[in-house]
């Protein structure tokens, strides 16, 4: 196993979710390495420090404090008639309530710590070009083999004849001319692992999909660590773990390196932060698959 297999199956090792023999091999790997080692016990500590966080309760002179500025504020009046008695008392009442609630919205607010941490460091440029592109000239279908195990298709089309690339990893999968729907079966893909196709149109249209070998239906909320990684290895560690296909249209800096920390957020709140960072569109194409394009 290598250092970057290992560091992708980070989260679902932890979360025990990968078949015995992939663990078991994650287990030798890890008393061998160092380095992924030390790797583990950062998730392992990030995670467990989660699981141990309480709930924070207001400090108990907040109610004192509150009251206090409430009386400090209130101006002096004459004295009231007896029908005005009678308002008065009900008002105070109330504006003390409402101050309590805002005192403590603005109070969680200023103790709230994020469950993602998210930073993007590029060379200056943006961090995915855009390509002229108006819709997604390709679609991504899921399969169950004989053996129950999943694979995917791609299918592509073209409103004229256009020449196509794709490759998944460093394989070459298919080429030649789309001028109608075309399909092509992609790789097979072991337990746990993550494929990344490319797609060339026109030999410079470019997107990116990574599919996962088993798609989740549930909404996971996994524990996240990376660090300096580039937008394609980032996307593909979102991809594994939560069980999703994601595509990326344009074309990606290689410099800009992604620092990601995160427990107990969905994808949508995961989308929506990478989106603002990459400068994105975050979509969904009529079969589900989750598209990201450059602004």
């Amino acid at each position: 196993m290598r250092c970057e297999q290992f560091r992708e199956l980070i989260s679902a090792y932890i979360e025990q979710s990968i078949a015995p023999p992939l663990a078991a091999k994650m287990d030798e790997h890890a008393a061998r390495c160092g380095s992924c080692r030390t790797e583990l016990e950062d998730v392992r500590r990030l995670w467990q420090m989660m699981t141990e966080a309480k709930r924070v309760e207001p400090p108990a002179s907040l109610h004192a404090r509150i009251m206090q500025e409430v009386y400090a504020n209130t101006p002096a009046v004459p004295a009231l008639r007896w029908w005005e008695l009678a308002w008065r008392p009900r008002f105070a009442f109330a504006a003390a309530a409402v101050l309590m609630v805002l005192a403590l919205v603005i109070w969680s607010r200023n103790t709230h710590t994020d469950a993602i941490a998210l930073s993007v460091v590029s060379s200056g440029g943006n961090p995915v070009s855009p390509v002229p592109i108006s819709n997604l000239p390709v679609r991504f279908e899921p399969f169950l083999t004989d053996d129950g195990s999943l694979r995917w298709m791609l299918k592509m089309n073209a409103p004229r004849p256009t020449s196509v690339e794709v490759t998944a990893g460093a394989q070459s999968v298919w080429s030649g001319t789309v001028a109608q729907e075309t399909a092509t079966v992609l790789p097979a893909m072991s337990q746990g692992a993550v494929l990344e196709v490319r797609v060339v149109w026109d030999g410079s249209i470019t997107l990116r999909a990574w599919l996962p070998a088993e798609i989740s239906q549930e909404e996971h909320k996994p524990v996240l660590v990376l660090k300096e990684r580039s937008i394609e290895q980032t996307l593909g560690h979102i991809t594994r773990a939560y069980g999703v296909p994601l595509v990326l249209v344009g074309e990606t800096d290689p410099l800009t390196r992604v620092n990601l920390e995160s427990t107990g957020v969905t994808l949508d709140e995961m989308l929506s932060k990478l989106g603002e960072k990459l400068n994105l569109q975050v979509s969904r194409a009529e079969d589900g698959t989750t598209i990201l394009t450059a602004r």
